[in-house]
């Protein structure tokens, strides 16, 4: 064969093996990578950190080609870390932002530059979107009608992470309590505005969620022949409810209740604990008792109060439940030389710490106290302490003694009330108000941290009640009630954006 024939078949067989590179395992064509989608979208404003980046393509990619260096998420020139996640179609890339940006809001690019398709196809392009701010408020505001005054929030997250709301709202009728759920994208009330059933105001609610997702409000309500009585209703979907009858849970009637404190069962029934004014003995004072609802036999209350000494006035009860049913109690009470705090364990009938009174404050007030249960059903307890300075302060307990956070008990110097929870790794997030600002702070493992600016709206303003919940992505949710600017009570919501501290 002469040097043209070879020539030839040589031309021929790279003509035969050319459509055989577009081919793949099944024979298929496998047409050039190219980026069909993706969320957010180009030039998006108000995206949130913890939202999800989704890369959708025309074909599978090769995960091996997908590196720091071949795909970049970018505040300017700086690289955020990320995690990623495949469909199992190899289709579609996930990406989960794992540091952030140097401020928000920021405008963040993903740059693709070397993505490959299972044949070696690269791909080369990018988009650009801009985050929301350091907070992001959930609609404009938390009731139906700003005009009607509404105060004293208490928040609970669903499934979903989405804030239900309980709070009192200034109806025609008096004072009602109101709950409403963020959808997503607006507030929505769960029934309408209720109380005992009477023509009286109810005010303090207490928001817990059952195990079916079902919001149960424990409250207060005032009437001028028993004066404040506590109440529990639940929705059952498709109207608020009382448990057993319904009635007051309080001991007496003609005794003043208030700051009912509620629990939920792993059996979804509710306990509710909280301070009345008895005579015990002779002895008038007001204590802190508790109450639990049982399917077969109603609402059982515990007559003899939880006091370390019955004697002793005992106000701001807080209650949690542990996993093994027991409660967690802790409240403060009256001494002949200041405050104390005392914490409890129902199913031990035992005080946290020996002596109990380890919170005594000689002299002070403690107008605000609140507490957790970390992983362990150990508590987490902070409280405002009023001196000659305010300040928040915070401890836990490490299963034999109570500790503190750092090298002192004092959180914040300027802290007026507190909200407390934990984020998903068992670390205490703390809302406090200062000097008309709503900030809220974290333990970051090592010091006290203050996430990026204050909460609420106007500082000129005058604020007053709030609560705090935080996600199972470690981003708190606080809901704040705040003047108008025309004497009014306007509640808002707002979720921070950013990443776990």
């Amino acid at each position: 064969m002469n040097r043209f024939s070879y020539f030839r078949l040589a031309l021929l067989a790279l003509a035969a093996a050319l459509p055989l590179a577009f081919l793949g395992c099944g024979g298929a064509p496998v047409p050039p990578l190219e980026l069909t989608s993706h969320t957010p979208s180009t030039d998006a404003t108000g995206v949130l950190l913890a939202d999800a980046i989704e890369l959708d393509f025309n074909v599978a990619v090769a995960a091996q080609t997908v590196t720091p260096d071949s795909l970049k998420v970018l505040d300017g020139s700086n690289e955020l870390s990320y995690d990623k996640a495949f469909s199992s179609d190899g289709k579609t890339l996930t990406l989960t932002l794992t540091s952030a940006p140097a401020s928000l809001p920021a405008t963040l690019t993903v740059r693709i530059d070397g993505i490959e398709n299972t044949r070696g196809s690269a791909l080369s392009t990018s988009f650009s979107f801009t985050t929301a701010d350091d907070w992001v408020e959930l609609g404009s505001f938390v009731q139906e009608d700003a005009a009607t005054d509404a105060d004293d929030p208490s928040v609970a997250l669903d499934a979903e992470g989405r804030p239900v709301v309980a709070f009192e709202s200034a109806e025609a009728s008096g004072y009602r309590i109101v709950v409403r759920r963020w959808n997503g994208n607006t507030w929505e009330s769960i029934g309408n505005p209720f109380n005992s059933g009477s023509s009286d105001s109810a005010f303090d609610p207490d928001l817990e969620l059952d195990p079916d997702g079902n919001p149960v409000v424990a409250f207060r309500e005032y009437n001028a022949t028993n004066h404040d009585n506590v109440f529990v209703r639940h929705w059952d979907g498709s109207a608020w409810t009382g448990y057993g009858g319904g009635g007051a849970l309080d001991r007496t009637l003609s005794d003043a209740a208030h700051g009912a404190s509620l629990v939920i069962g792993n059996d979804g029934n509710p306990g509710v604990f909280f301070s009345e004014q008895s005579t015990v003995s002779g002895s008038t004072a007001y204590r802190v008792y508790r109450s639990g609802y049982t399917d077969n036999l109603g609402w059982i209350g515990v007559v003899t109060p939880d006091n370390f000494d019955a004697d002793r006035d005992a106000i701001a009860p807080v209650a949690k439940m542990a996993a093994n049913g027991s409660l967690v109690l802790s409240w403060v009470e009256n001494t002949a030389s200041g405050k104390v705090i005392y914490v409890k364990n129902t199913g031990t009938d035992s005080f946290y710490g020996s002596p109990p009174e380890i919170f005594e404050s000689t002299g002070d007030f403690i107008p605000s106290l609140d507490m957790a249960l970390d992983a362990d059903d150990r508590p987490v307890i902070a409280w405002r302490e009023q001196s000659n300075s305010l300040g928040i302060f915070a401890k836990y307990w490490d299963g034999s003694a109570w500790r503190s956070y750092g090298s002192s008990d004092l959180v914040n110097a300027g802290g007026f009330q507190v909200a407390l929870e934990l984020d998903p790794q068992g670390r205490p997030v703390i809302a406090t108000n200062v000097r008309g600002h709503l900030i809220v702070m974290h333990w970051n493992g090592t010091a006290w941290d203050s996430y990026a600016d204050e909460v609420n709206l106007d500082f000129g303003q005058e604020l007053y009640s709030f609560d705090l919940a935080v996600n199972a992505g470690g981003h708190p949710v606080v809901v704040w009630s705040e003047d108008d600017g025309s004497g009014g009570y306007v509640l808002h919501a707002k979720l921070h954006n950013g990443l776990a501290q």
